[in-house]
């Protein structure tokens, strides 16, 4: 069964006067997904972002959310997306409960349905403890809860997050994680996610690689781990009475530790070579290459 298309931008560029930021850019993000939009700062990723919230102009190209086209549908669209932007929208002289009661007043009219929502929503992000304290006497990952809480009082279908983690420690960082994959769960919310940590990169189900507007890459992270990093064998044991030693120093393995490591360039030469010597292999382990390898690889290939 295919997934419906939530997110489709196709054919995006938007220049500041002669200076061309996003450069025909294309990628489509589907229902339920965590989809990441990865580069480095300056990359396009929140001008682009900006643009498919219709926060900025585009000077070409399409985008459509959840089927409608953006340029003529921005109220209905807005009804249906959150942002979590990187730096707070929020009063940090009011309370959590103040602050979150003022955004859910933009969506319902009636007093009552706004308290039993805010209610809902302090309850299921464990706000409750913070409710009376002032939003700006909170720590870091204790305001991007209240953040993604406050993106969230509407029950949209996409969930916008805009480098949500940048300045947390990794507690933080992990607690902000839990969150999305709770809300993915429990919701089947579609997240676009811009982010600079390749760690993060590697729990999103698809993701781009851009650089100064324009795409590299797309593709899972096993897939872009496959072909953009080293993927080694690590061999435990292997049939002793063969001629697998000499085998070894053939493909250039290196010997430590009383285990075998043999490097690839893609999965697709580890696995013909499992295939081609299953019967001398008897214990081994893939160590895939990692996502910080990928982005560096990715970029420097692109120069």
């Amino acid at each position: 069964m295919n997934k419906k298309t939530m997110i489709k931008v196709k054919g995006l560029v938007k220049k500041f006067n002669k200076l061309t930021v996003v450069n025909n850019l294309s990628f489509e993000v589907k229902e339920g997904e965590l989809f990441g939009f990865i580069g480095l700062n300056g990359a396009g990723k929140t001008t682009t972002l900006n643009i498919i919230l219709g926060l900025l102009n585009k000077d070409s190209g399409d985008i459509y959310i959840d089927g409608d086209l953006l340029t003529n549908n921005i109220d209905k669209i807005r009804n249906k997306i959150g942002i979590v932007f990187q730096e707070s929208v929020l009063d940090g002289e009011l309370t959590v409960y103040e602050n979150l009661v003022i955004r859910c007043s933009l969506y319902q009219d009636k007093l009552n349905d706004v308290k039993r929502t805010v209610d809902r929503i302090m309850s299921e992000f464990e706000l409750n403890e913070l409710k009376n304290r002032p939003y700006g006497k909170l720590s870091g990952g204790q305001k991007r809860r209240v953040d993604i809480a406050r993106a969230l009082v509407h029950n949209p279908r996409i969930l916008f997050l805009d480098e949500p983690t940048t300045g947390l420690d990794p507690s933080s960082r992990k607690m902000v994680w839990e969150i999305l994959k709770k809300l993915r769960k429990d919701h089947n919310l579609t997240i676009l996610l811009t982010t600079h940590y390749m760690e993060e990169a590697n729990d999103c189900d698809n993701m781009i690689i851009i650089k100064k507007g324009v795409k590299l890459v797309e593709g899972t992270p096993f897939e872009l781990k496959s072909n953009y990093s080293t993927t080694i064998l690590k061999i435990h044991e292997f049939d002793e009475t063969s001629d697998f030693k000499t085998i070894m120093n053939k493909v250039g393995a290196i010997r430590q530790d009383n285990f075998w490591f043999i490097k690839f360039v893609n999965f697709i030469d580890l696995k013909q070579f499992i295939d081609k010597y299953s019967t001398n292999l008897k214990d081994y382990e893939i160590l895939k290459g990692s996502m910080d390898e990928v982005f560096l690889n990715v970029t420097k290939e692109k120069e």
